[in-house]
Protein backbone atom coordinates (compact mmCIF):
# COMPACT_ATOMS: atom_id res chain seq x y z
CA UNK A 1 0.00 0.00 0.00
CA UNK A 2 2.96 2.46 0.78
CA UNK A 3 4.70 1.92 -2.33
CA UNK A 4 1.06 2.33 -4.40
CA UNK A 5 0.97 5.84 -2.39
CA UNK A 6 4.52 6.78 -3.39
CA UNK A 7 4.11 6.01 -6.93
CA UNK A 8 0.74 8.46 -7.12
CA UNK A 9 2.77 10.81 -5.44
CA UNK A 10 5.72 10.17 -7.77
CA UNK A 11 3.26 10.97 -10.61
CA UNK A 12 1.85 14.00 -9.29
CA UNK A 13 5.00 15.73 -7.81
CA UNK A 14 6.48 15.28 -12.14
CA UNK A 15 4.45 18.26 -12.96
CA UNK A 16 6.71 20.52 -10.99
CA UNK A 17 9.92 19.19 -11.96
CA UNK A 18 11.85 21.92 -13.90
CA UNK A 19 12.04 19.35 -16.75
CA UNK A 20 8.07 18.56 -17.14
CA UNK A 21 6.29 21.91 -16.63
CA UNK A 22 2.97 23.03 -17.52
CA UNK A 23 3.97 25.58 -20.25
CA UNK A 24 0.87 27.50 -20.68
CA UNK A 25 2.11 28.74 -16.99
CA UNK A 26 5.98 28.53 -17.43
CA UNK A 27 7.44 31.85 -18.05
CA UNK A 28 8.52 31.92 -21.51
CA UNK A 29 12.02 33.12 -22.07
CA UNK A 30 13.31 35.57 -24.23
CA UNK A 31 15.34 33.15 -26.40
CA UNK A 32 11.92 30.99 -27.22
CA UNK A 33 9.36 31.28 -29.32
CA UNK A 34 5.85 29.50 -28.56
CA UNK A 35 3.07 28.72 -30.91
CA UNK A 36 0.13 27.24 -29.80
CA UNK A 37 -2.67 24.73 -30.50
CA UNK A 38 -1.76 24.25 -34.21
CA UNK A 39 -4.64 21.86 -35.68
CA UNK A 40 -2.74 18.97 -36.97
CA UNK A 41 -5.80 17.85 -39.09
CA UNK A 42 -6.40 18.73 -42.68
CA UNK A 43 -7.54 22.56 -43.34
CA UNK A 44 -10.86 21.75 -43.93
CA UNK A 45 -11.65 19.52 -40.56
CA UNK A 46 -13.22 20.54 -37.77
CA UNK A 47 -10.58 21.64 -34.72
CA UNK A 48 -10.30 19.39 -32.17
CA UNK A 49 -8.12 20.36 -29.34
CA UNK A 50 -7.06 16.62 -29.04
CA UNK A 51 -5.36 17.03 -32.35
CA UNK A 52 -3.25 20.43 -31.60
CA UNK A 53 0.20 20.47 -31.35
CA UNK A 54 2.54 23.52 -29.52
CA UNK A 55 5.97 24.61 -31.27
CA UNK A 56 8.64 25.57 -29.36
CA UNK A 57 11.17 27.21 -31.22
CA UNK A 58 14.46 28.80 -30.42
CA UNK A 59 14.75 32.30 -31.44
CA UNK A 60 18.27 32.53 -32.04
CA UNK A 61 18.09 29.64 -34.80
CA UNK A 62 14.16 30.43 -35.95
CA UNK A 63 14.12 31.03 -39.58
CA UNK A 64 16.99 28.57 -40.06
CA UNK A 65 16.75 24.88 -41.21
CA UNK A 66 16.79 23.37 -37.85
CA UNK A 67 16.03 19.43 -36.75
CA UNK A 68 12.54 18.81 -34.29
CA UNK A 69 11.64 16.33 -31.18
CA UNK A 70 8.19 15.56 -30.96
CA UNK A 71 7.02 15.25 -27.32
CA UNK A 72 4.47 12.63 -26.70
CA UNK A 73 2.92 13.00 -23.54
CA UNK A 74 2.31 9.83 -21.21
CA UNK A 75 -0.86 9.03 -18.82
CA UNK A 76 -2.31 5.30 -19.68
CA UNK A 77 -3.85 6.39 -22.93
CA UNK A 78 -6.52 7.91 -21.08
CA UNK A 79 -5.13 11.45 -19.42
CA UNK A 80 -2.57 13.67 -19.85
CA UNK A 81 -1.91 16.37 -22.22
CA UNK A 82 0.62 18.41 -24.54
CA UNK A 83 1.17 21.17 -21.62
CA UNK A 84 2.66 18.45 -19.83
CA UNK A 85 6.25 18.05 -21.07
CA UNK A 86 10.27 19.30 -21.45
CA UNK A 87 9.79 21.57 -24.52
CA UNK A 88 10.49 24.29 -23.00
CA UNK A 89 13.59 23.29 -21.75
CA UNK A 90 14.29 21.49 -24.52
CA UNK A 91 14.10 24.98 -27.11
CA UNK A 92 15.86 26.36 -23.82
CA UNK A 93 18.36 23.78 -24.99
CA UNK A 94 18.68 24.88 -28.65
CA UNK A 95 16.08 22.35 -30.06
CA UNK A 96 13.08 22.88 -31.70
CA UNK A 97 9.95 20.95 -30.35
CA UNK A 98 6.77 20.15 -30.77
CA UNK A 99 4.68 19.13 -27.95
CA UNK A 100 1.54 17.09 -29.17
CA UNK A 101 -2.14 15.89 -28.42
CA UNK A 102 -3.53 12.64 -29.31
CA UNK A 103 -7.01 11.04 -28.76
CA UNK A 104 -7.72 9.41 -25.46
CA UNK A 105 -9.21 6.34 -24.47
CA UNK A 106 -11.75 4.56 -24.06
CA UNK A 107 -13.70 7.28 -26.00
CA UNK A 108 -11.09 6.60 -28.74
CA UNK A 109 -9.55 3.13 -29.27
CA UNK A 110 -6.49 1.87 -30.83
CA UNK A 111 -5.35 3.00 -33.67
CA UNK A 112 -6.40 6.02 -33.16
CA UNK A 113 -3.56 7.52 -31.01
CA UNK A 114 -0.86 5.74 -33.48
CA UNK A 115 -2.89 7.29 -36.29
CA UNK A 116 -3.07 10.64 -34.12
CA UNK A 117 0.43 10.34 -34.09
CA UNK A 118 1.33 9.60 -37.50
CA UNK A 119 -0.83 12.69 -38.21
CA UNK A 120 1.14 14.77 -36.19
CA UNK A 121 4.33 13.49 -38.24
CA UNK A 122 2.98 14.25 -41.34
CA UNK A 123 1.89 17.95 -40.89
CA UNK A 124 5.23 18.58 -39.44
CA UNK A 125 6.87 17.29 -42.26
CA UNK A 126 5.12 19.13 -44.63
CA UNK A 127 4.48 22.43 -42.24
CA UNK A 128 7.65 22.36 -40.58
CA UNK A 129 9.63 24.85 -43.12
CA UNK A 130 7.38 27.22 -42.60
CA UNK A 131 8.79 27.46 -39.09
CA UNK A 132 12.75 26.79 -39.90
CA UNK A 133 11.73 23.34 -39.66
CA UNK A 134 13.97 20.36 -41.26
CA UNK A 135 11.09 18.03 -42.73
CA UNK A 136 14.01 15.32 -42.72
CA UNK A 137 15.67 15.50 -39.46
CA UNK A 138 12.27 14.55 -37.00
CA UNK A 139 13.08 13.21 -33.59
CA UNK A 140 10.47 11.84 -30.90
CA UNK A 141 10.42 11.29 -27.37
CA UNK A 142 7.29 9.89 -25.43
CA UNK A 143 7.27 9.16 -21.94
CA UNK A 144 5.11 6.02 -20.51
CA UNK A 145 2.17 5.75 -23.09
CA UNK A 146 3.73 8.11 -24.93
CA UNK A 147 6.81 6.00 -24.71
CA UNK A 148 4.63 2.89 -26.66
CA UNK A 149 3.28 5.45 -29.24
CA UNK A 150 7.04 6.57 -29.84
CA UNK A 151 8.56 3.29 -30.34
CA UNK A 152 5.52 2.43 -32.82
CA UNK A 153 6.50 5.55 -34.66
CA UNK A 154 9.69 4.18 -34.96
CA UNK A 155 9.35 0.45 -35.60
CA UNK A 156 6.82 1.96 -38.64
CA UNK A 157 8.98 4.92 -39.67
CA UNK A 158 8.35 5.12 -43.11
CA UNK A 159 5.35 2.73 -44.14
CA UNK A 160 2.12 3.03 -44.94
CA UNK A 161 0.94 1.47 -41.58
CA UNK A 162 -1.76 3.18 -39.60
CA UNK A 163 -1.67 5.99 -42.51
CA UNK A 164 -5.29 5.29 -43.42
CA UNK A 165 -6.51 9.06 -43.01
CA UNK A 166 -3.83 10.64 -44.63
CA UNK A 167 -4.15 11.85 -48.13
CA UNK A 168 -2.70 9.95 -50.55
CA UNK A 169 0.09 12.47 -51.03
CA UNK A 170 0.59 12.34 -47.76
CA UNK A 171 0.89 8.48 -47.48
CA UNK A 172 4.39 7.11 -46.42
CA UNK A 173 5.70 10.90 -45.05
CA UNK A 174 5.86 9.94 -41.63
CA UNK A 175 9.49 8.82 -41.52
CA UNK A 176 11.17 9.84 -37.95
CA UNK A 177 15.08 9.69 -37.70
CA UNK A 178 15.73 9.34 -34.01
CA UNK A 179 13.51 7.56 -31.22
CA UNK A 180 13.80 7.97 -27.53
CA UNK A 181 11.37 5.10 -25.83
CA UNK A 182 11.06 6.48 -22.48
CA UNK A 183 9.34 3.39 -20.16
CA UNK A 184 7.14 2.35 -22.77
CA UNK A 185 4.66 -0.80 -23.08
CA UNK A 186 6.17 -2.42 -25.98
CA UNK A 187 4.49 -5.94 -25.78
CA UNK A 188 0.71 -6.01 -24.70
CA UNK A 189 -0.14 -9.77 -25.65
CA UNK A 190 2.02 -10.31 -22.68
CA UNK A 191 1.93 -7.27 -20.31
CA UNK A 192 -0.53 -8.59 -17.62
CA UNK A 193 1.41 -11.53 -16.44
CA UNK A 194 4.66 -8.96 -16.59
CA UNK A 195 3.12 -6.68 -13.91
CA UNK A 196 3.10 -7.11 -10.69
CA UNK A 197 -0.11 -7.72 -8.82
CA UNK A 198 -0.04 -4.56 -6.71
CA UNK A 199 0.57 -2.48 -9.74
CA UNK A 200 -1.32 0.63 -9.72
CA UNK A 201 -1.80 3.78 -12.23
CA UNK A 202 -3.69 6.30 -10.77
CA UNK A 203 -7.01 4.11 -9.66
CA UNK A 204 -6.15 1.37 -12.22
CA UNK A 205 -4.35 -1.27 -12.31
CA UNK A 206 -2.07 -0.84 -15.69
CA UNK A 207 -2.83 -3.82 -17.45
CA UNK A 208 -6.70 -2.76 -17.23
CA UNK A 209 -5.59 0.24 -19.04
CA UNK A 210 -4.20 -1.81 -21.73
CA UNK A 211 -7.60 -2.77 -21.92
CA UNK A 212 -9.23 0.36 -22.15
CA UNK A 213 -7.04 1.57 -25.28
CA UNK A 214 -7.89 -1.94 -27.01
CA UNK A 215 -11.53 -1.48 -25.92
CA UNK A 216 -11.76 -4.81 -24.46
CA UNK A 217 -9.99 -7.50 -22.62
CA UNK A 218 -6.53 -8.51 -24.69
CA UNK A 219 -7.47 -12.14 -24.53
CA UNK A 220 -10.63 -11.14 -26.41
CA UNK A 221 -8.88 -8.86 -28.82
CA UNK A 222 -5.26 -10.53 -29.63
CA UNK A 223 -4.74 -9.69 -32.71
CA UNK A 224 -5.58 -5.74 -31.98
CA UNK A 225 -3.12 -5.86 -29.46
CA UNK A 226 -0.52 -7.51 -31.65
CA UNK A 227 -0.90 -4.91 -33.81
CA UNK A 228 -0.36 -2.03 -30.87
CA UNK A 229 2.63 -3.68 -29.79
CA UNK A 230 6.13 -1.97 -30.84
CA UNK A 231 8.37 -5.39 -30.55
CA UNK A 232 5.97 -6.52 -33.44
CA UNK A 233 7.40 -4.41 -36.02
CA UNK A 234 11.13 -4.90 -34.85
CA UNK A 235 13.46 -4.81 -37.38
CA UNK A 236 16.66 -3.53 -39.07
CA UNK A 237 15.25 -0.75 -41.17
CA UNK A 238 14.11 0.91 -37.16
CA UNK A 239 15.94 4.65 -36.74
CA UNK A 240 18.27 4.97 -34.04
CA UNK A 241 16.46 4.04 -31.09
CA UNK A 242 17.28 4.99 -27.11
CA UNK A 243 15.50 2.85 -24.82
CA UNK A 244 15.18 4.15 -20.82
CA UNK A 245 13.36 2.88 -18.11
CA UNK A 246 14.00 2.49 -14.31
CA UNK A 247 15.13 -1.59 -13.26
CA UNK A 248 12.03 -1.31 -10.55
CA UNK A 249 9.47 0.35 -12.36
CA UNK A 250 6.02 -0.32 -10.32
CA UNK A 251 3.77 0.18 -13.33
CA UNK A 252 5.11 -0.84 -16.73
CA UNK A 253 7.67 -4.00 -16.42
CA UNK A 254 11.14 -3.28 -16.99
CA UNK A 255 11.23 -6.60 -18.86
CA UNK A 256 9.17 -4.66 -21.67
CA UNK A 257 11.90 -2.34 -22.40
CA UNK A 258 14.32 -5.59 -22.01
CA UNK A 259 13.02 -7.66 -24.60
CA UNK A 260 12.03 -5.31 -27.21
CA UNK A 261 15.51 -4.20 -26.51
CA UNK A 262 16.81 -7.37 -27.53
CA UNK A 263 14.65 -8.26 -30.48
CA UNK A 264 15.96 -4.97 -32.05
CA UNK A 265 19.78 -6.28 -31.23
CA UNK A 266 19.00 -9.31 -32.82
CA UNK A 267 17.63 -7.65 -35.71
CA UNK A 268 20.85 -5.36 -36.51
CA UNK A 269 18.51 -2.39 -35.58
CA UNK A 270 20.64 0.93 -34.44
CA UNK A 271 18.95 0.56 -30.55
CA UNK A 272 21.18 1.49 -27.29
CA UNK A 273 19.43 0.19 -24.05
CA UNK A 274 19.93 2.04 -20.34
CA UNK A 275 18.67 0.16 -17.60
CA UNK A 276 18.17 3.40 -14.76
CA UNK A 277 18.83 2.37 -11.19
CA UNK A 278 15.78 3.64 -9.76
CA UNK A 279 12.13 1.68 -8.63
CA UNK A 280 10.22 5.79 -9.94
CA UNK A 281 8.18 5.11 -13.13
CA UNK A 282 9.03 8.56 -13.95
CA UNK A 283 12.58 8.91 -14.48
CA UNK A 284 13.46 12.98 -15.03
CA UNK A 285 16.29 13.91 -13.57
CA UNK A 286 19.19 15.74 -15.10
CA UNK A 287 21.24 13.56 -16.34
CA UNK A 288 18.82 11.29 -18.00
CA UNK A 289 17.29 14.37 -19.56
CA UNK A 290 21.09 15.09 -20.46
CA UNK A 291 21.24 11.63 -21.68
CA UNK A 292 18.50 12.34 -24.26
CA UNK A 293 20.12 15.39 -25.63
CA UNK A 294 23.14 14.15 -26.08
CA UNK A 295 21.55 11.25 -27.89
CA UNK A 296 19.32 13.48 -29.89
CA UNK A 297 22.77 15.93 -30.65
CA UNK A 298 24.30 13.33 -32.30
CA UNK A 299 21.50 11.71 -34.25
CA UNK A 300 19.44 14.97 -35.28
CA UNK A 301 21.53 18.15 -34.39
CA UNK A 302 24.95 17.03 -36.12
CA UNK A 303 23.58 15.32 -38.97
CA UNK A 304 22.97 17.15 -42.48
CA UNK A 305 19.75 16.53 -44.03
CA UNK A 306 21.26 14.56 -46.55
CA UNK A 307 23.36 12.35 -44.04
CA UNK A 308 20.06 11.74 -42.45
CA UNK A 309 18.47 10.54 -45.13
CA UNK A 310 20.86 8.08 -47.04
CA UNK A 311 21.10 6.53 -43.45
CA UNK A 312 17.99 5.76 -43.12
Amino acid sequence: MLRNIIVIVTLVLVAILPFVTREHRAQVPSGVKIIRNLSYLPEDAKKDPLRELDLFLPRLKYGKSMPVIVWIHGGGWIEGDKNDSPALELARQGFATASINYRLAPEATFPAQIRDCKRAIAWIRKHGPEYGIDPDRIGVWGLSSGGHLAALLATTSGTKLFEEDLPASEKGSTAISACCDWSGPTDLINFREQCPPDAVYSTFQPADLVDRLLGGPVQENEALAREASPITYASENCPPILIMHAAEDPIVPFIQSQEFANKLKGLGAPVKMIKVNSDDHVIFNSGTFETVTDFFAEELKSKSPAANQSQH
